[in-house]
C-alpha cells in the first residue's frame, strides 16, 4: 500500500524550509502571480527554482498554484509561467480555471494537473469527469463527507483532503463576498475575508463574528482517513509563519508514521498547547466529520485565540495587574478578551514585587504595561498570542532537524589510479573520480579508516552514511584531494536527485471548434415562476451544491452550474455563471462540451475584459460565440453547508453598514446569502442577457424590456 502524501504551505523559503524538516512529503506554494493567496510571500522564478532543487533533493514534490480565474489579458503571461514550471520540474500545478486546464491538457499533456478546491469538485460525478478530462487529482471541497470522500477514492483518482488550518465559511469558489463588498475577487487571490467581519441576525443570540468558523484539526482521525484512500492531506497556511508550519507538520507526520508502524497516536499534552499558542480560533472535526453547527463556529472570536495565561486584576493609570496561571515570558504577545474589541499589549516590562523581571509564573502577580484601548477591567481573560520562547525553540528545532536521506557510499583508491568513489540511494548512483593520481605512500600511507572519516563527512547536505565499503592499497592523496572528490560526488548526487523528469517542448495549440445550434432566446431568466415574454426563456438552473451527483442522467435545456453536470447526459444545455468562465479558453473548452449551446460570463467581467475574451475567440476559432451577461439580479455571495447558526429562523444577515442580506433555506442542507442590492450592468458586446429574479421585488416586465431594448438596438 502506497504511503499517503502530508502536503504542506510554503508562503515563502523560511516556510518551505520549515515543513521540510517537519516531515512533508510535498509541498504547496506560488508565484508572485497567478496564486490564491496574493498576499503570501510566494516565490519568483528564481527561488522556484531554488525551492524545486532543495525539496527535490530531499525527496519532497513541489506543487505550483495557479488557481486563480483568469481574464484573457493574463493569458499569454500565465502561458509562459506554465512553460517555465513545465521546464523547471515542478511536479504538478494546482488549477482553478477551466480554459487553463484545456490549455495545459492540450500543450503539455505530461504535465499533471490538481484540480483546486477552487475548482469546486464535491461530488462523485465531478470527481469522475475530472478523472476523464486528464487531471491526475482532485482537491475536495472541504464540505465534503467522509462517505462521499470514501466513494471518490473508489474512483481510482488521487484525492486531496484538507486536515488542518482556516476554513472558508461557503465553499470556495462559489463566494462573491468580497467581490460584492470590497471589490477584491476571492476568485483571482485577494479574498477580503468578509466572513471575519461582524454580522447581526437581529437577534444577538450568537454573539457577532456569525460568519467565522474554528480551524480544522482532524489529526486524530488521520488512521481514518488513510483507510479511506485518500491520497495526500493537506495543511492550510501559506500566509502563516515558518514555525507553524513546523508543528503543524511534525505533528500530522507523527500520526501518519504512527498509523503504518500499527502504533495508537494522541497529540501530547505539550504539543496541543503548542499548536493552540501557534494559532487558533478554535479546532473542529469540520464537515467531513459531520460536526454540528455549535462545534464547527466561533460567533465571538474571528481571530487567533492563542491561551489563557491570567485574569486582570486591576487597571490603573496605562498599567494592568494581572494573576498569571501560565509562565509569561517578556516580549510575548497578549490579548485582554474585552468589549467592544480586545486590548492587545506585548510583555515588554513585567514588573512582579515592585522590581522588573523578564520571566513570571503561574501563581505570580505581575503589573504590564497597557497603553490600548478599551481598558481592561478585573475577571477577563488574559490570553497570550506570540510565545517568544516557543518561537525559539522551535527555529531550533527546524535549524537541528533537517530532513536525512540514508545513502551507501563504495570506493576505491589503489596507486597510479584516481580515487573511485560511488555514491548511491538505490534510485540514483554517482561516479566520481578524483583529479589527482593516487600516489604509492613514501612513508605512511592514508589509513583506511582516515579516507573513509573524509569520504563520509556530508557538511550540510541532507544525507546521512548507512553504509560504506572500498578497497585501497598503500595509497598517498592529499587531503584537498579527497574532500574535493568528495564535495563533486556530492553535487552530482544532488544534481541526479533534484532532476526528475525529462520533458520536451510543448505541443502547439491545435484545437478546432465548429458553431453548433444556438439558443433561440436573448434574455435568459432566472427565476422560481416561469416567466415567458419575446425572445425570453426561463430555464431550470441544477443546483451549485449537489453533493449527491452521481449517476448520469438525461439533463435537457437546462443551466448546468458545475463540474459534476458535465459528467451528466447533456442537451441543449448552457455552461452557468457558477463556472466562473471569464476567457476564451474556457469559453472553448466549455462549448465543446456535448450538449451545451451556450455559456454566461462570469459577473466578475468588466465590458472591456468582455470584448478581449469575444475577440480572441473569435479570432481563434472563426465564429463569435453565444455568450450570455448578468446585467440584473441578487447574486448568491455565499454557499453554506449545514447553516452557520443553531437558529432556524434567522431569514437576514445585517453587516454594520446597514446592509441587509437576505438568506435563503434550499435544498441539501444549504443556506445561501444573497446580495444587500441588485447587481446591474450594461451589455454591450455578448449575444445575450441574464437576469435574476429570484429573491427580488422589482417589477420584473420593466427590467426584461430595458434589457431586450438594450440587445436589439445593436443587432
Amino acid at each position: 500500500m502506497k504511503k499517503i502524501e502530508l502536503l504542506a504551505p510554503a508562503g515563502n523559503m523560511d516556510a518551505l524550509k520549515a515543513a521540510v524538516a517537519g516531515g512533508c512529503d510535498a509541498v504547496y506554494l506560488g508565484l508572485r502571480s497567478f496564486s490564491a493567496r496574493a498576499f503570501a510571500g510566494n516565490f519568483d522564478h528564481d527561488e522556484l527554482i531554488e525551492a524545486v532543487r532543495y525539496c527535490h533533493i530531499r525527496n519532497v514534490s513541489v506543487y505550483v498554484t495557479l488557481n486563480t480565474m483568469l481574464f484573457e489579458k493574463e493569458i499569454e503571461n500565465i502561458k509562459e509561467e506554465v512553460d517555465f514550471l513545465y521546464k523547471n520540474d515542478v511536479d504538478a500545478i494546482l488549477v482553478q480555471d477551466l480554459g487553463l486546464f484545456h490549455y495545459v491538457r492540450t500543450c503539455y499533456p505530461d504535465f499533471p494537473i490538481h484540480c483546486s478546491t477552487q475548482m469546486h469538485i464535491h461530488n462523485i460525478a465531478g470527481v469522475q469527469f475530472m478523472k476523464e478530462e486528464g487531471a491526475s487529482r482532485v482537491v475536495l471541497a472541504r464540505e465534503t463527507s467522509l462517505e462521499v470522500i470514501q466513494e471518490a477514492c473508489r474512483t481510482g483518482m488521487e484525492i486531496e483532503v484538507f486536515v488542518y488550518g482556516a476554513i472558508c465559511i461557503s465553499y470556495s469558489g462559489q463566494c462573491l463576498m468580497s467581490s460584492s463588498m470590497k471589490n477584491r475577487s476571492a476568485n483571482r487571490g485577494v479574498c477580503a475575508q468578509c466572513c471575519r467581519l461582524k454580522y447581526s441576525d437581529g437577534k444577538d443570540k450568537d454573539g457577532e463574528y456569525l460568519l467565522s468558523p474554528k480551524d480544522l484539526n482532524l489529526v486524530e482521525k488521520v488512521p481514518v482517513l488513510i483507510e479511506a484512500g485518500v491520497t495526500s492531506m493537506k495543511i492550510e497556511g501559506r500566509m502563516k509563519r515558518p514555525e507553524y508550519v513546523y508543528l503543524a507538520v511534525k505533528t500530522f507526520r507523527e500520526a501518519i508514521d504512527a498509523y503504518y508502524d500499527k502504533k495508537e497516536y494522541h497529540v501530547s499534552a505539550k504539543r496541543q498547547k503548542e499548536l493552540l499558542e501557534m494559532f487558533n480560533r478554535g479546532f473542529s472535526y469540520g464537515h467531513i466529520f459531520h460536526a454540528d453547527t455549535k462545534s464547527r463556529m466561533n460567533h465571538y472570536r474571528p481571530n487567533h485565540q492563542g491561551i489563557e495565561i491570567g485574569k486582570v486584576l486591576q487597571f490603573s493609570h496605562g498599567n494592568v495587574q494581572v494573576k498569571l496561571s501560565d509562565t509569561l515570558y517578556q516580549n510575548d504577545g497578549l490579548r485582554i478578551m474585552n468589549q467592544p474589541f480586545d486590548t492587545g499589549l506585548t510583555a515588554v516590562k513585567i514588573e512582579k514585587n515592585g522590581k522588573l523581571v523578564n520571566q513570571a509564573n503561574a501563581g505570580d502577580v505581575v503589573w504590564l504595561q497597557c497603553h490600548s484601548e478599551p481598558n481592561p477591567k478585573p475577571g477577563q481573560s488574559l490570553h497570550r498570542t506570540s510565545n517568544v520562547r516557543l518561537l525559539k525553540e522551535v527555529d531550533q528545532r527546524i535549524e537541528t532537524q533537517p530532513k536525512k536521506m540514508p545513502v551507501s557510499i563504495r570506493y576505491e583508491a589503489y596507486v597510479d589510479q584516481p580515487l573511485r568513489v560511488i555514491l548511491s540511494d538505490g534510485d540514483h548512483e554517482v561516479y566520481t573520480e578524483s583529479v589527482m593520481l593516487c600516489q604509492k605512500a613514501q612513508k605512511a600511507p592514508v589509513k583506511k579508516e582516515r579516507l573513509e572519516e573524509i569520504l563520509q563527512k556530508m557538511d550540510n547536505e541532507p544525507y546521512v552514511v548507512e553504509s560504506i565499503e572500498g578497497k585501497m592499497n598503500d595509497i598517498f592523496l592529499p587531503v584537498s584531494a579527497m574532500n574535493e572528490t568528495r564535495r563533486n560526488a556530492l553535487q552530482a548526487f544532488n544534481d541526479a536527485r533534484s532532476r526528475r523528469f525529462v520533458r520536451s517542448e510543448a505541443k502547439p495549440y491545435v484545437f478546432t471548434l465548429s458553431q453548433t445550434t444556438e439558443p433561440d432566446f436573448r434574455i435568459l431568466i432566472k427565476d422560481s415562476s416561469v416567466y415567458r415574454d419575446k425572445e425570453t426563456a426561463s430555464l431550470p438552473h441544477m443546483p451549485v451544491i449537489n453533493p449527491f451527483l452521481n449517476q448520469k442522467e438525461q439533463i435537457d435545456n437546462t443551466v448546468i452550474s458545475e463540474a459534476g453536470d458535465f459528467h451528466m447526459d447533456l442537451s441543449n444545455c448552457i455552461a452557468g455563471m457558477t463556472l466562473n468562465l471569464a476567457n476564451s479558453y474556457a469559453l472553448a473548452y466549455v462549448l465543446s462540451k456535448p450538449g451545451i449551446i451556450a455559456a454566461i460570463f462570469s459577473s466578475e467581467m468588466n465590458e472591456l475584459q468582455i470584448k478581449d475574451a469575444l475577440d480572441a475567440f473569435t479570432q481563434r476559432y472563426g465564429f463569435v460565440p453565444f455568450v450570455f451577461r448578468l446585467v440584473y439580479g441578487k447574486r448568491t455571495l455565499m454557499y453554506i453547508k449545514d447553516g452557520f447558526s443553531v437558529f432556524d429562523d434567522v431569514k437576514n444577515l445585517h453587516d454594520f453598514h446597514g446592509n441587509i442580506f437576505k438568506l435563503d433555506y434550499n435544498s441539501n442542507s444549504i443556506v445561501s446569502i444573497l446580495e444587500h442590492e441588485n447587481y446591474c450592468s450594461e451589455n454591450s458586446y455578448c449575444k445575450g442577457s441574464y437576469i435574476i429574479f429570484e429573491g427580488d421585488t422589482m417589477p420584473k416586465k420593466s427590467v426584461v424590456e430595458e434589457a431586450y431594448e438594450e440587445i436589439f438596438r445593436r443587432i
